[in-house]
């Protein structure tokens, strides 16, 4: 890398008063008030200290060069056509651009330091033989920095945070500076503009274009605060020549900007590396990819491979431009849709069981511009929350063997047909239960002895609210009922006056407990499922004794799973529900009835009618 690095010492003057356009590289001008606030404070510092000494002094140049000098730090470039790209450094080059421009207004006052104000100027403004043009990225910024430099109004609406932060920054350290002069003699301002201009030093690196990515992420590992699919941005358009980047650019950031809002860029990456790479478990390149997937794809494997974007591939440059302009801008929408989580089922997966395996299958099953994407998304989205249930309902769900499925998804999906989804969905659940139970055939992928051993005692609370806030969307759609609430508020909320509860209608007593043989087997058999329901309000929950004849009081106005033990729920102005059960219960084995007990032979029927309902809602039997 010989001649690459060319390092030159300037004063803020030299280095204002040069051309510059903001490479692709840098991110937008978000420096925070404070920031920008503690930079003159450090400024104004080491001005102070030697102003204190030498105010009584004549101003000459003799007097300023013995004014403490101030390094500013590092700024990096390189020189394209004619043109000077800022690599790094553009928010405090933007910055001493805002405190020049309120300088010269400040210079405006005195008549007697207009030469000065000229020099001012032109580290701000200047002609480059064609035009007047704004040193930084006039282009871009023009419109922003003519109404701060001119003193005219701000637009309504800014477009981009670029130009938002300028203003904004421009007003607090106008504010700073006017205090800083106020009610004082044209002395002092003309002494600390001259030490602005002169006595502050930066150091500008100037480097070859091939080189940018590799400096651009040195920069970043020494603690600058880039996120991982900002240097992956300047890797990838880096390569590309000049004429491209602008273009490549753009395109970027259309897509990535769908994600922004949320900042889930990287989260974006990390998914769409795996759904297209990883079919099978492997921690160390999980953790790989998960922190450093940006570095990952360039290295020495076989993801790097397969993407082609090195350097070293003949046609790197053509697999770059195809994977921003085709891969990226295509994905990042659909990754957008999905998680925005709009389909109930990724609702139900993301934000109420906190499962994310679902978005990469999702990228996985479809092909860039896929027509059959509604369909994939709804049929994914649904049978991944369907498995998911049944492993739990089995007794046999494991988070560490569920990712290993969901991998698994990831290859069967990639290719497959659409009407083989739920086939594939079937054959994963049935290759895991044979596993699991040590058999050879499975004749139903949720057995009613399996359903029973799942109880209140071994089922995490969380997924059993879930489960009856389902089977409460399941009463209500059917029998045209609105809900007290809908599956998310009912499964979430945990609040003593909002929230919902697991209710045991087995209370502890000694009437409850003589239906059965002993207290062992009552307290087993009260946890079962069809002893539970859900109740809103802490307060409601029985206080462990409670007769179930007086629990009913509360049924009455609870969930329809709690209302439909009590007589009344069956009367005959219920039209819609007695209908339900008519036409989907009463041809069963089992089917809704009230209860005047609540003995051993009303909780297994309970029991029953609840594994039927589960078994329509998580379409078991299909």
């Amino acid at each position: 890398m010989s001649k690459t690095i060319e390092p030159d010492k300037q004063s803020v003057e030299t280095c204002l008063k040069q051309n510059y356009a903001v490479d692709f590289y840098q991110r937008e001008y978000v420096w925070s008030k404070e920031t920008a606030i503690t930079l003159l404070d450090d400024i104004f510092y080491t001005f102070e200290l030697s102003y204190s000494q030498f105010k009584e002094s004549e101003i000459s140049g003799k007097i300023l060069e013995q004014y403490n000098w101030y390094y500013l730090n590092v700024y990096i470039t390189n020189k394209i056509e004619g043109t000077k790209y800022i690599v790094d450094g553009q928010q405090r080059l933007s910055t001493l651009t805002l405190i020049a421009t309120k300088l010269y207004h400040l210079l405006s006052q005195y008549h007697e330091l207009k030469e000065l104000q000229e020099i001012v100027k032109q580290c701000i403004f200047s002609h480059n033989g064609f035009k007047s043009v704004f040193n930084i990225d006039n282009d871009k910024r023009y419109n922003i920095m003519d109404c701060i430099f001119n003193n005219k109004p701000y637009p309504k609406e800014f477009k981009n945070k670029t130009e938002q932060t300028l203003a904004e920054r421009y007003q607090d350290i106008s504010k700073y500076l006017d205090n800083k002069f106020k009610d004082l003699e044209s002395k002092k301002l003309h002494i600390f503009i001259l030490y602005f201009l002169k006595r502050l030093v930066l150091v500008e690196l100037v480097i070859d274009q091939n080189d940018t990515p590799m400096i651009f992420e040195v920069i970043n590992d020494r603690g600058e605060a880039l996120k991982p699919f900002e240097i992956l941005k300047g890797k990838l358009i880096g390569a590309l020549d000049k004429n491209d980047t602008e273009a490549f650019c753009e395109k970027w950031d259309k897509a990535l900007n769908l994600l922004s809002e949320w900042e889930l860029e990287d989260d974006f990456f990390v998914d769409l590396i795996k759904s297209k790479f990883v079919f099978k478990r492997n921690s160390d390149l999980e953790k790989t990819i998960n922190n450093s997937y940006h570095r990952y794809i360039f290295e020495d494997n076989e993801i790097a491979k397969s993407l082609g974007f090195g350097k070293s591939y003949e046609k790197h440059k053509t697999h770059i431009k195809n994977f921003i302009e085709k891969d990226i801008g295509y994905y990042a929408k659909l990754y957008a849709t999905i998680t925005s989580n709009e389909n109930e089922f990724l609702m139900y997966s993301n934000e109420i069981n906190y499962l994310s395996g679902q978005y990469q299958i999702i990228l996985a099953a479809c092909k860039v511009h896929d027509e059959q994407e509604d369909e994939k998304i709804q049929i994914i989205a649904k049978e991944y929350d369907r498995l998911w249930m049944l492993l739990n309902l089995n007794g046999i769900y494991d988070s560490n063997e569920f990712q290993e499925i969901s991998y698994n998804l990831n290859h069967r999906l990639k290719k497959a047909a659409l009407k083989d989804y739920t086939s594939i969905f079937d054959s994963l659940l049935q290759e895991t239960l044979k596993v699991k139970r040590g058999l050879e055939k499975i004749d139903s992928l949720l057995e009613y002895s399996s359903f029973l051993e799942r109880n209140y005692s071994n089922m995490n609370v969380r997924v059993l609210r879930y489960l009856f806030a389902r089977v409460e969307k399941y009463l209500c759609d059917n029998i045209n009922q609105k809900p007290q609430n809908d599956v998310y508020n009912i499964t979430t909320k945990k609040g003593d006056k909002t929230g919902y509860h697991i209710e045991h209608i087995l209370s502890r007593n000694a009437t409850n407990i003589e239906y059965f043989e002993n207290e062992e087997e009552f307290e087993r058999e009260r946890n079962k499922l069809g002893g539970l329901l859900l109740l809103k309000d802490r307060v409601n929950i029985s206080s462990g004794n409670e007769e179930y004849q007086d629990k009913l009081k509360t049924y009455s106005n609870s969930l329809v799973w709690g209302h439909s033990l009590c007589e009344e729920f069956y009367h005959k102005t219920n039209k819609d529900f007695l209908t339900f059960k008519e036409k989907e219960f009463d041809n069963k084995r089992i089917s809704f009835k009230h209860y005047e007990k609540f003995d051993k032979t009303a909780l297994n029927e309970r029991s029953k009618l609840l594994y039927e309902i589960v078994k329509i809602i998580w379409e078991v039997e299909r």
